[in-house]
């Protein structure tokens, strides 16, 4: 904790103010002088000690309530002061300002929402903020300062706090919902039945006995001369590919639009996942190893998340891999069983 004040009232001042008052105060006319050096050293002296009395009982601890936000979401954090007794025993008030990194912001504090400047109420130890995720990825607060002001403007002491409070902003399912969802859901084999539109599909016919008009089968009834109803199954369309390509036209630079590429992913993901379908994912990223990353085969909730904390590391820093080896790379390595889906910029805005 350092203190913020007046230049003559520095702490590295206090022999100086000491010795010139040990002399001054025995010489003639000047020794109002002396007396007022020791004032002044007896006010450094107190500042101190109050710093001191400061260090050793407050302190600062944040609670949160999740640490997985979607984009949109808002959580609370629990701030908790120690020492506040402390506080309103010196009759000294009390300030925290927050800066958050982009992934989350302040939605109290709509000029600067990244900056939160909040005065404590020293009668309670317990405070709640709330905090909107706003970007994907990683979030944290980048500076915490404590800031204890002193009065008659003698200055501020000032208590810089590290902070390991961290939230991870998944992608949202809400933003940028793919259009052609049929189509990505079915990959590249021409189906009649998506597990995301309809699940059933269309195997044969019977003759017609009341069912409602949208299942008549306008086809069989022409070529049999008497009406026909749809007959359907349950598809077994259930283990599906994803090649998430977030490259741009030119198949080596990031997509400008990359953003979309990675929530349509999420949304299909969790939609499928849902539906009891299995999926594993290649993404045109490489790992620290130099190898492609690949999540395997994942289903349920648990696959939800684990996908989802995936897309959330994609970071425009990442060493990605060009459209072409990619490609070759996935036809390669995947399972050969399953419906192959190609997340890329050809179906970005279908």
């Amino acid at each position: 904790m350092i203190l913020s004040t007046h230049a003559w009232l520095q702490r590295r001042l206090l022999p100086v103010y000491l010795v010139s008052g040990a002399i001054l105060v025995f010489f003639p006319y000047v020794y109002g002088l002396g007396y007022l050096c020791f004032i002044i050293a007896s006010a450094i002296w107190m500042l101190e000690r109050t710093r001191q009395q400061l260090e050793r009982h407050i302190d600062l601890r944040f609670t949160q309530y999740e640490e997985l936000l979607f984009v949109g979401d808002e959580s609370r954090l629990v701030l908790v002061v120690d020492g506040v007794d402390e506080l309103n025993r010196l009759g000294l008030p009390l300030r925290v300002r927050l800066k958050a990194s982009s992934g989350i912001s302040f939605p109290a504090h709509e000029r600067l929402p990244n900056v939160l400047d909040y005065e404590v109420d020293v009668g309670r130890a317990r405070h709640e903020l709330v905090v909107r995720a706003e970007y994907r990825g990683p979030a944290m607060f980048e500076e915490c300062v404590i800031a204890v002001t002193l009065p008659f403007r003698l200055g501020t002491y000032l208590y810089e706090r590290p902070i390991d409070t961290e939230w991870t902003v998944l992608p949202s399912l809400l933003l940028h919902p793919p259009v052609g969802t049929k189509r990505l859901a079915l990959g590249d084999r021409p189906h009649l039945a998506s597990p995301l539109r309809n699940p059933l599909q269309l195997i044969g016919s019977k003759p017609y006995e009341g069912e409602p008009v949208k299942e008549i089968d306008w086809y069989a009834t022409a070529k049999l001369g008497r009406l026909q109803s749809k007959v359907f199954q349950q598809t077994t369309l259930d283990t599906f590919t994803f090649a998430l390509d977030l490259t741009g036209p030119s198949g080596y630079t990031l997509h400008h639009d990359f953003e979309s590429l990675i929530s349509q992913t999420a949304f299909v993901t969790s939609r499928l996942l849902k539906e009891d379908c299995k999926i594993e994912l290649f993404l045109n990223r490489f790992n620290e190893d130099g190898t492609m990353l690949h999540v395997p085969l994942q289903e349920g909730e648990r696959g939800i998340r684990f996908i989802l904390l995936q897309l959330a590391t994609i970071h425009p820093g990442n060493r990605f891999i060009s459209t072409d080896a990619f490609t070759r790379m996935v036809e390669r390595k995947r399972l050969k069983q399953s419906h192959l889906v190609s997340f890329n910029q050809h179906n970005l805005y279908d």
